[in-house]
């Protein structure tokens, strides 16, 4: 659980490049909450729900590593919150990486104890608009659904996109009756279309040549 509260605290405190990047926060019975931004979100009390910490990174308009990425650690442990799941929603406009059909990528990893179970969903819109669901933009079938032993799982696929479009990516979180907790991490990726692709590889072995081959990590 230390390291996933490190990991989210790194996705928290990274600079996002986003054109109108938020968060909605969900739980039947409770008001929903919408955090613009991506900034980290905290209650003790949402709907019965402890959540320590969910926060969004965003590399929308087009800068890398391209997609979302959506951390959350939260618990239940009385209340509300054992019956009624925490619904959280990631979501960015303005992506400007053209993608061929199938060509999204989502990854989702969870570390729980107690009984709960989660999964994941992610979306890609060409309307590009916040939140844009809905069957036809589902990417892949979900990652999912992972118990209390918790899991890592891949899914690919979603319509093929030009640009503009949006992402979105949601995390279902289910105490099913039992005092559980939750360290979650979802991310949306896509693979560039070929002609990008080619460039890119372009780019990359011209910067190899010019520093000879020294491998640089990105901060």
């Amino acid at each position: 659980m230390r390291k996933l509260l490190l990991c989210a605290l790194l996705v928290a405190s990274a600079v996002p490049i986003a054109s109108a990047d938020s968060i909605m926060i969900q739980s039947a019975g409770a008001t929903t909450v919408t955090v613009s931004g991506g900034a980290p979100y905290s209650n003790s009390n949402f709907n019965g729900w402890i959540i320590f910490l969910i926060a969004g990174a965003s590399s929308s308009p087009g800068v890398g590593p391209f997609g979302l990425d959506l951390a959350v650690l939260a618990a239940c442990s009385s209340g509300n919150c054992l019956t009624n799941p925490l619904n959280v929603f990631y979501s960015d406009t303005g992506f400007s990486t053209p993608v061929s059909t199938g060509g999204f990528q989502t990854t989702y990893s969870a570390t729980m104890t107690g009984g709960g179970t989660t999964n994941e969903i992610a979306w890609a819109n060409s309307g590009n608009t916040l939140f844009g669901l809905g069957a036809a933009n589902k990417i892949g079938s979900g990652v999912g659904l992972f118990s209390a032993s918790g899991g890592f799982g891949i899914s690919s696929g979603g319509p093929a996109e030009v640009v503009p479009y949006s992402l979105t990516t949601g995390e279902i979180l289910n105490a099913n009756n039992s005092t559980s907790s939750f360290g979650t991490d979802a991310d949306v990726t896509a693979t560039p279309e070929p002609a990008i692709s080619l460039l890119l590889g372009t780019g990359l072995l011209g910067l190899c040549v010019s520093v000879r081959c020294k491998v640089f990590k990105a901060a």
